[in-house]
């Protein structure tokens, strides 16, 4: 009789978790399919106190002892946050304290502030046991004035003969490279096929000072994710900076890519972190955080997020300040945020893979869809100061809207409309799907195991007071 009441009381239970399906075999992963986290070598994670020579911690400009061995110590961290990939600053051997890495003497050996190849290869393996991929950042625009290209006359025409141009101080004194010069695509197809033998690194971002690499070997170079240049416009950033960074601003600005490939950041090397300016803005930076990461995550491209996002990190408003990263501190609804959106990514490719259109933008409140194959996503954020609704048509019958953020349901009007109610300062993700109404079988089955259940207690009860009289 025990055991019949213990599977009684089971039941609704166990019937009560969702069954889960055999996955379809999922299509190749593609580079629009990455969550990316942007890792500063130097100012993530001190692993190894035996490489610190020269660190300084009170000096902004000098090393502070960051180095891949404690990047493979975080690695479990960065995967709870949900990361597909990991990207590297430049890890070749540098002059001087060139903590950022741009100030590359040797192109095919580790730095020694940073640890070894063998350290380099152990990120890469400990990484992929975790099923997230590495790429690193290879700076082929611009050397060190004390490379030894600038003593070899065999190499002289690799150089431009100029330094490069730059307001940001990590790009002074650097000379620069003319990669159209015959040889010098080889050079660096080999330099990038010399890592991925000694590590087995993913990729590679390609960063130049403003050059077409379109006529060089470099073309269409499978190792090859993104390519980028110090002299980029940076338009989507700071476009997405200006609409987010207080309540109330307008989101009809905001620019979608068709390039679903093209990586974007709020954060990067040359901009102060967009904590600090939403704080100048007297704004709380959490929710500004949690909008402007909704976006980005959500709009076509990937999602390029910089070390210390997840806290987050707050330079004071001086782009060259970056701190070491503190595991210790940091807001868990910012971090369950960033779960939460590199969880959707992995899970609906009409995130990544999806077509876009925009619905609604008017008030603060923007609304958009993105459509692949039979997944149909609907993404509102609300930027205004107020609650504000909108009306959605278009959509097919008999469905609802499921939010994936705050659990919100949607369902279909009398007069064949969805009704959607955003309130301030907040966004959703929501996933169409067919109208799951009320599950009244599912619900009369459970109410008449607990009947029985009530039954089958009663009836002990009974029989212990009567035993208990004899």
């Amino acid at each position: 009789m025990k055991r019949t009441i213990m599977l009684l009381a089971c039941l609704p239970f166990l019937l009560g978790l969702p069954m889960v399906a055999e996955s379809q075999e999922s299509e190749e992963r593609q580079w629009q399919d990455e969550s990316v986290y942007y890792i500063v070598v130097d100012r993530f994670m001190n692993g190894d106190m035996n490489n610190n020579e020269g660190v300084d911690l009170e000096d902004s400009d000098a090393y502070h002892g960051g180095d891949l061995s404690g990047i493979v110590d975080q690695l479990d961290y960065i995967k709870e946050l949900g990361f597909t990939t990991i990207q590297l600053s430049p890890i070749m051997q540098n002059d001087g304290d060139s903590y950022h890495g741009f100030h590359v003497s040797d192109f095919r050996n580790v730095e020694e502030h940073f640890g070894t190849m063998e350290e380099a290869r152990q990120v890469v393996e400990e990484a992929h046991a975790r099923d997230i991929k590495v790429i690193f950042d290879l700076p082929i625009g611009f050397v060190s004035e004390n490379h030894p290209w600038a003593e070899n006359d065999a190499k002289s025409e690799w150089l431009t003969g100029e330094e490069v141009s730059s307001e940001h101080p990590w790009f002074n004194q650097l000379l620069q490279v003319d990669v159209n010069q015959e040889g010098v695509g080889t050079y660096f197809q080999e330099t990038m096929d010399f890592w991925k033998e000694k590590t087995g690194v993913d990729g590679f971002r390609i960063i130049t000072n403003g050059s077409d690499l379109s006529e060089t070997t470099l073309q269409n170079n499978p190792l090859i994710m993104y390519t980028s240049s110090i002299k980029e416009d940076h338009t989507f950033r700071t476009v997405t900076r200006e609409a987010f960074n207080q309540a109330g601003n307008s989101l009809n600005d905001l620019l979608t890519e068709e390039d679903l490939t093209k990586p974007h950041q709020l954060d990067f090397y040359d901009v102060s972190r967009f904590t600090h300016e939403a704080v100048v803005e007297g704004q709380n930076p959490i929710t500004r955080w949690q909008l402007a990461l909704t976006y980005v995550f959500t709009a076509p491209g990937v999602p390029v997020v910089y070390y210390g996002t997840e806290t987050p990190l707050d330079d004071g408003g001086d782009p060259q300040n970056l701190p070491m990263m503190n595991f210790k501190a940091g807001d868990e609804k910012q971090k369950k945020r960033i779960e939460k959106l590199t969880s959707m990514r992995e899970q609906f490719p009409a995130l990544t893979r999806g077509d876009y259109r925009e619905l609604y933008n008017e008030d603060g409140l923007a609304v958009f869809k993105r459509t692949y194959e039979d997944n149909e996503m609907i993404i509102a954020i609300n930027n205004a100061e107020e609650t504000r609704t909108m009306t959605l048509e278009g959509l097919e019958d008999d469905h609802q809207l499921r939010g994936l953020l705050h659990d919100g349901l949607v369902r279909q009007q009398n007069d064949g409309s969805y009704r959607l109610g955003m309130e301030r300062e907040t966004a959703d993700v929501f996933i169409v799907e067919p109208n799951s109404g009320y599950n009244w079988l599912f619900i009369g089955f459970v109410g008449g195991v607990l009947s029985l259940f009530v039954i089958a207690v009663t009836a002990i009860s009974l029989k212990n007071r009567k035993e208990n009289k004899g």
